[in-house]
């Protein structure tokens, strides 16, 4: 079994208290209790709790590229990790993410999210770069995505995981269709 970094102890942490207590109301202290770990250490790895849920977000989305490019999964199977990570962190993403684009943690969930997409297209695909046509593309599913994990995350929707994963694909964007589910 692998050794949990500081890093990673310090993002189970924040998920945990997030559970029990919006975002905004978290505190590095508190970050630094749960995780039994000291604050020069937090420090050490993030400048503030901002940079932690980045971090949490990027290191997410990270191994979920790997594991597409590796062929480790489908995309499919990625949608639906997705929408469990939401499900199971709804506290956390609701407090944390709520109020639309204009909330630095949802615009910072949305920048991110497009940049993975982005990147398992050009590294599936080959590319340096992705097609400019296809940006706005990208920009649209994952907007709906959010939005969809966050309804169906506040138990708004009567469907399954799977459901909902099938609605998602059924829901992309034609010139999107070629580069994810090929």
């Amino acid at each position: 079994m692998k050794k949990r970094t500081s890093k990673e102890i310090f993002g189970d942490a924040l998920l945990l208290l997030a559970r029990r207590e919006e975002l905004e109301r978290i505190t590095v202290k508190q970050i630094v209790e749960q995780s039994g770990l000291s604050l020069q250490t937090f420090y050490n790895h993030f400048r503030d709790k901002e940079e932690l849920v980045a971090w949490l977000h990027r290191e997410g989305s990270e191994r979920a590229l790997n594991r597409l490019v590796e062929r480790q999964c489908s995309f499919h199977e990625i949608v639906l990790a997705c929408i469990r990570f939401f499900t199971d962190n709804s506290n956390y993403l609701r407090t944390g993410f709520g109020g639309g684009v204009e909330n630095p943690y949802s615009r910072l969930s949305l920048e991110g999210s497009c940049n993975f997409l982005s990147s398992y297209i050009c590294r599936r695909n080959g590319l340096e770069k992705l097609p400019e046509k296809l940006e706005i593309f990208v920009q649209m599913f994952v907007f709906s995505c959010m939005c969809a994990f966050s309804e169906y995350s506040a138990h708004k929707w009567d469907m399954t995981m799977e459901e909902l994963a099938a609605c998602l694909e059924l829901g992309m964007p034609e010139p999107l269709k070629p580069y994810l589910l090929n």
